[in-house]
């Protein structure tokens, strides 16, 4: 991919055409973000209509991520050898045809192969973004476009599950929840269309191989490790599924000795390893996939626990996500900018310390017996939830980069978002699958199950603050240098 600290000429193009292309590049974006989060409102009602266990439905959401994060730096660099307007289009349309399959699946296994699908073409549209950005702005320009891009992400997110539910609970000609799929059709065929027409046909001036070998041995080690995951509270753990993790450990620790061989002999590679050699980088890794282990499963948990604990329609349960989302605007766009450049790093830690109070709030509100109080609590923490994460997550990439070498700075925004990725995807199939299974084992104890998952989630966020303490003080004050200074502040 093209490095995003290049000072490369922008291709020369008219604002119009640059504005119609930014909005192509948005929307795929929003329907990466939205086809995660949407799903979490529309669980039960899923479940129900075609007959899903919990592992079934864990597979659902892991499937997508798991590709998702997995393929990214292969995506990115497929874009740069073949083209990153052929690659996004190729992706944009293999995810409009997996949303198709996902709104006629007929049975869980069809939806999973079918969010599997959606999570590979997105990891072949998603890194043309960035790619198409360096091509259409001057580096004075690129600022502004990602700032948008941040809002627009972050408003995906937590807006997903508000649009889901009232999708469901319109019902739309009696489909139930498949247009929270088929919605994207229309969609991706006005943004292929838009796309021909306004997207350049360009590619790195520096192509570099694919590292097909590396690749399939991330998606087997890691996958391997899911799979024991998912599978194995649902087969009682026989003795061969406990043996999958050594060979995931083995087949991990091969790649990482075929890309440290490649890196030292200047040859192309997944990732360079000695990122992860950086402590402030690794720190950085750490802690967002953490953050997203821990508030992937809370969603869904929150979700599945309004619901079907406290009765609640996907509509009620889709505006119980309003102070959510708003506690997160007000973290990011108010709270953030003005606390970043006086705490620096104490940021996280200050973060975390609101979404323990949030936990607390959210435990007190299933325990309760009045409704409406246990609404007004787990509201009122949800709203702090959405801070914490604003507080937590939006200033994480920018101290994780900070001492990251301009040469490798695309490598490390890719290797990034794989971490985010497949930290959600390590959140569903862990405490994500665990309340499943304990609701569907019990479904009377769900607010027991509900309060051990919040005691899970404040242990990780424990872990978090202590992390913080790895990263560099202040993002504005840290010099480029050795990654071993990260700590001597």
């Amino acid at each position: 991919m093209l490095n995003p600290h290049e000072e490369a000429p922008a291709t020369v193009a008219s604002e119009r055409q640059r504005t119609f292309a930014m909005f192509v590049v948005s929307v795929a974006m929003v329907l990466e973000i939205v086809d995660v989060s949407i799903l979490n409102v529309a669980v039960p009602v899923l479940q129900r209509d075609l007959q899903a266990s919990g592992h079934e439905i864990e597979w659902v959401f892991s499937g997508y991520l798991f590709f998702f994060s997995v393929l990214l730096l292969t995506g990115g660099r497929l874009g740069d050898r073949f083209g990153y307007r052929r690659l996004f289009m190729a992706g944009l349309l293999g995810f409009g045809l997996a949303s198709t399959g996902c709104g006629l699946a007929q049975s869980p296994e069809m939806l999973i192969a079918m969010r599997i699908m959606q999570g590979v073409s997105g990891a072949m549209m998603g890194p043309q973004i960035l790619s198409l950005v360096q091509v259409l702005y001057a580096p004075h320009e690129r600022f502004k476009v990602m700032s948008i891009f941040g809002i627009l992400g972050g408003a995906a997110g937590v807006l997903g599950p508000i649009l889901g539910g009232l999708i469901i609970e319109a019902n739309l000609f009696g489909l139930s929840w498949r247009p929270v799929f088929l919605i994207n059709v229309p969609v991706v065929l006005i943004a292929l269309a838009l796309a021909w027409r306004v997207l350049p046909a360009t590619r790195s001036p520096r192509v570099s191989g694919i590292d097909i070998p590396d690749t399939l041995l991330a998606m087997i080690g890691s996958g391997l490790l899911l799979f024991t995951l998912v599978q194995g509270p649902a087969l009682q753990w026989p003795l061969w599924i406990t043996l999958l993790p050594l060979s995931a450990l083995a087949l991990l620790m091969l790649m990482w000795r075929a890309l440290s061989r490649r890196e030292k002999l200047g040859m192309p590679g997944l990732f360079p390893p000695s990122l992860l050699q950086e402590r402030c980088f690794a720190a950085g890794i750490g802690t967002t996939l953490l953050y997203q282990l821990a508030t992937a499963s809370l969603l869904l948990a929150t979700s599945l626990a309004l619901q079907t604990g406290l009765r609640q329609s996907p509509l009620h349960t889709a505006l119980l996500h309003v102070p959510f989302a708003l506690g997160a605007a007000f973290s990011i766009g108010v709270a953030g900018r003005q606390l970043v450049p006086r705490l620096g790093r104490n940021i996280v830690p200050v973060g975390v310390a609101v979404q323990l109070l949030a936990l607390l709030l959210m435990g007190a509100g299933v325990t309760v017996n009045a409704p409406g109080l246990a609404l007004t609590l787990l509201g009122a923490g949800f709203g702090l939830c959405g801070c914490g994460m604003g507080l937590i997550s939006a200033p994480l990439p920018a101290f994780a980069m900070a001492r990251v070498p301009v040469a490798h700075a695309g490598a490390a925004s890719g290797l990034f978002r794989t971490g985010q990725q497949f930290g959600a995807a390590l959140g569903m199939s862990t405490l994500g699958g665990f309340y499943l299974a304990q609701t569907a084992r019990a479904p009377a104890q769900w607010a027991q199950a509900f309060i051990t998952l919040l005691l899970f989630n404040a242990a990780l966020l424990l872990v978090i603050a202590l992390l913080s303490r790895l990263l560099p003080s202040h993002v504005h004050k840290a010099p480029v240098k050795a990654a071993k200074q990260c700590v001597s502040q």
